[in-house]
């Protein structure tokens, strides 16, 4: 008799330790990630993942914004403690530029994939620790992840087939697509006007750019043989900000 209490005692004891490591594991994760959303079983698998994501794809936008479309840029110039990476560059700084990156817009939503993807993983294994721990068996699919820059939004395009099943109740989910608010794609078209400018004639009119779209503001610095420019979106304050080095006799 007593040694089958003792097993139920060990049996509940585990059961205590593990529901305990996976919160742990959950609140680490939300701190680390500065999330502030329910647990899965709560808030629901599809809640749960959009929330879980939502804050890390926010932050590589921000990367992004400052980083000329890397998040983590190479070949910079410094100004004033800031690193600008090139979108446009020569090495003779009296010819026209080369640009580096005429597909910005699928290298950015590349980027964007390749900084988060181990999270959305992380977020699908803590929603199935969490429902597993309340009992459920849950069975996971493929995993499909991509990101596409559209007027307006950076559209998270997340498909992953989830089937969560207890005594006799079972529920399959499988669209995790979200979308978050950003002119990055405007910024973006923005960006690639002034480095085809740069590029073919040396120079970009930014104040009739201006004039013609009030809701931006560009600005220009001549710096040591390079232009940094910062492109804003008036509206929601977003700024994103690069380099050209090229044409330095026309610079001003």
């Amino acid at each position: 008799m007593d040694s089958k209490l003792n097993s139920k005692a060990q049996v509940t004891i585990f059961i205590i330790i593990g529901v305990v490591i996976v919160g742990s594991i959950l609140a680490v994760f939300l701190l680390r990630n500065n999330l502030e959303i329910e647990a899965p079983t709560k808030a629901g698998p599809q809640q749960f993942i959009r929330s879980c994501i939502e804050d890390s794809i926010e932050d590589s936008i921000s990367k992004i914004l400052d980083g000329g479309g890397k998040i983590s840029p190479e070949q910079t110039i410094q100004y004033k403690d800031e690193n600008y990476h090139y979108l446009c560059y020569q090495a003779d700084p009296y010819l026209g530029c080369y640009n580096l990156n005429p597909l910005l817009e699928k290298s950015i939503e590349e980027e964007i994939e390749t900084d988060t993807k181990e999270l959305v993983q992380e977020c699908f294994e803590l929603l199935k620790e969490d429902f597993s721990d309340k009992g459920y068996f849950v069975k996971e699919g493929k995993t499909e992840y991509s990101i596409d820059l559209l007027p307006g939004i950076v559209e998270i395009n997340l498909k992953k087939k989830i089937d969560i099943s207890r005594e006799n109740t079972a529920q399959s989910f499988e669209n995790f697509n979200n979308q978050i608010i950003s002119p990055l794609y405007e910024l973006v078209g923005i960006t690639r006007k002034i480095v085809n400018d740069e590029s073919e004639y040396c120079s970009f009119d930014y104040v009739q750019y201006m004039s013609l779209y009030p809701e931006r503001s560009i600005r220009k610095i001549s710096y040591i043989d390079s232009k940094i420019y910062y492109v804003l979106d008036r509206d929601s304050g977003e700024e994103f900000r690069f380099a050209i080095r090229g044409c330095a006799s026309k610079a001003a």
